[in-house]
């Protein structure tokens, strides 16, 4: 397996189109069907399934997606590393982010950085909040855009809020509340929820604790999941009741409702995370313009 077959499944995962995706990695359609073919059977899985003329990830391509990403971000980081200690390579500020934020919020924040920066390279990681605080800590990452944060973390690291989001309710849509167009929170205290896991989404299982905690009940996790995309498919799957961010129904998520709680509203916080003192320059610009970009969308 090379790492060219690589992106091109990463871009087939995320535009789940062979068209665009051949189009985003410079391929004609029927050289990037040769390559995902050729990974397919190395892994002796098939990653895509199509229904009704439309593209979707299996189980086994939504859990390889991950991989997949993280073995490009080692590769891409090792070899950034190398040159600029080794060779002539310019400074490049390295940010990492959830897939959900790359169009709405980092992309327009790198153009207006450009625009500002014109000399300046960023390297962007498509990367799970535990993959990005770890890189963080070891100094792979500059800036990572995040949710939810440890105590310990928070005082690790500089933190500066750039958005709050407010959640929702993700639900079968065959569930009794599915059609309405508000919910009261605890009108969910008897059903099983599905949750993003501690390990790869730190704090996100307190955090849904506290949101129901809040509202007079403890909620029953019965599940918990490795990405968005997995949460979503376990939800329209039966598994149980989410809560996430309104944000995130920009995924595709066919089976599964979005529905707005009625106020209070519960928000989650997207947060701009790095080393403390690292805030100037380049980085001090970035985050400059992130916040902007924020600020228009909250």
């Amino acid at each position: 397996m090379e790492f060219h077959q690589l992106r091109s499944f990463v871009a087939t995962a995320e535009e789940l189109s062979v068209t665009a995706a051949a189009r985003r990695v410079h391929l004609s359609q029927p050289a990037l069907s040769r390559q995902i073919r050729a990974i397919e059977e190395e892994l002796g899985v098939a990653l895509f399934d199509r229904v009704r003329q439309r593209l979707h990830l299996t189980p086994a391509g939504r859990y390889f997606l991950d991989r997949a990403r993280q073995l490009l971000c080692d590769a891409e980081t090792a070899a950034q590393q190398t040159r600029e200690q080794f060779g002539e390579g310019r400074r490049t500020a390295r940010l990492g982010f959830l897939t959900i934020f790359l169009d709405d919020l980092v992309a327009p924040a790198l153009r207006a950085l450009r625009k500002s920066h014109p000399r300046v390279a960023v390297s962007l990681f498509e990367l799970s909040p535990q993959a990005q605080l770890d890189r963080l800590r070891n100094d792979e990452l500059d800036l990572a855009i995040l949710g939810n944060l440890g105590d310990e973390d928070r005082e690790r690291f500089t933190v500066r809020r750039l958005m709050r989001n407010p959640m929702a309710a993700v639900l079968p849509v065959d569930h009794r509340l599915a059609s309405r167009r508000r919910i009261d929170l605890d009108e969910l205290a008897g059903d099983p929820f599905v949750s993003l896991s501690d390990l790869v989404f730190p704090g996100r299982r307190q955090f849904l604790r506290g949101i129901c905690q809040s509202r007079g009940f403890d909620p029953e996790i019965a599940e918990e999941c490795d990405s968005l995309s997995l949460l979503l498919a376990a939800v329209a799957g039966g598994a149980g009741v989410a809560l996430l961010p309104e944000h995130s129904a920009k995924l595709p998520h066919t089976g599964s409702v979005f529905v707005r709680l009625r106020t209070p509203v519960v928000h989650a916080e997207v947060m701009a995370v790095h080393q403390p003192g690292a805030d100037r320059g380049v980085l001090e610009a970035l985050i400059g313009h992130l916040s902007e970009i924020a600020e228009k969308a909250e």
